[in-house]
């Protein structure tokens, strides 16, 4: 009976066929297991001076059905026909009965599409029996102890010993902080001016020909002294801006009158290239030390916070 049922399998077919065309499939068997590939053939008679176009499937009409591969064209002319014929390779994804689905073959005859089908083809998709017999629980095989069952133990020491060594010298480190004394206090506006003028002198600059320079230096240095003794914006203010701020400074008419004379003359070289005579260079000098001494801010013997303006 099984030999029957085999041979009919394998000739099992189904085909459509109209005046001028036919297709048929059939396979090696309607009988397979899961996940195997099976063989369809595929056999297709149509006129002559017609083109097949190349074969597309539709996988929405059966996903458990997966065509993997295929032949090329074998093409046989006769009886004023053409026969061609083509295997196709496929496999099943899931058991139970399926079904191949119809292969659409379409042909091209001057500019029209013609299109058969073949029918579809059952398929018993089997799956494999499973092997319920064990075999006895072997005992475990136990291997031998060597150095490198103990590595991660010994790093963990390792690990643990350099924790300790890192918070005995930071604990060390921090018991002997280096003491770092705070940095000097500014020095006051008055040494600052005195000792950028006494650098001015010993560079002779306009003994060497620099009048301008010589002037020009001269008036930054006191103007920097009136704006960090007086709190005035003396280095971006023009003469005449800080004279008038000078009469609110309570300061003698003498002092007034000495450095209206300095700022004015060096204005004179700076932008109307006046030449003042020699003997005034070292005066002009004299003027800005003597301003800045004579105005000085000096500390009470009695108390260190305490301040006095000497006019």
């Amino acid at each position: 009976m099984r030999l029957l049922s085999i041979l009919f399998c394998s000739l099992f077919f189904i085909s459509t066929s109209t005046a001028q065309y036919s297709a048929k499939a059939t396979v090696d068997s309607t009988h397979m297991m899961i996940g195997d590939q099976l063989k369809l053939h595929l056999e297709v008679v149509h006129p002559p001076g017609v083109d097949n176009l190349p074969l597309v499937f539709n996988k929405e009409q059966n996903d458990a059905i997966e065509f993997l591969a295929q032949s090329r064209w074998d093409t046989l002319a006769e009886g004023g026909k053409v026969r061609i014929k083509k295997d196709l390779l496929f496999t099943a994804w899931d058991s139970g009965y399926q079904t191949v689905p119809p292969i659409p073959v379409v042909f091209l005859n001057n500019g029209k599409r013609d299109t058969i089908f073949t029918r579809d083809i059952p398929i018993e998709v089997l799956v494999p029996p499973i092997d319920s017999v064990l075999s006895d629980i072997k005992p475990i095989i136990e291997e031998p102890v060597t150095w490198k069952d103990y590595l991660p133990h010994i790093g963990t020491i390792a690990l643990l010993l350099l924790l300790v060594l890192l918070w005995y010298f930071y604990k060390k480190k921090k018991g002997k902080e280096v003491y770092v004394p705070p940095p000097p206090p500014p020095l006051p506006a008055h040494e600052i001016a005195l000792n950028k003028l006494a650098k001015l002198k010993n560079e002779k600059l306009w003994q060497r020909g620099n009048v301008k320079e010589y002037h020009s230096q001269l008036t930054h240095i006191v103007r920097e002294y009136l704006e960090n003794r007086y709190g005035i914006q003396a280095l971006e203010q023009i003469t005449s801006e800080i004279l008038a701020q000078m009469k609110k400074m309570n300061l003698s008419k003498e002092l007034t009158e000495q450095m209206t004379r300095l700022l004015q003359t060096a204005d004179l070289v700076k932008f109307a290239k006046a030449e003042p005579p020699a003997e005034y260079h070292e005066s002009a000098w004299k003027l800005g030390e003597d301003f800045v001494r004579a105005t000085k801010k000096t500390v009470s013997p009695s108390e260190n916070t305490a301040t006095k303006d000497v006019q």
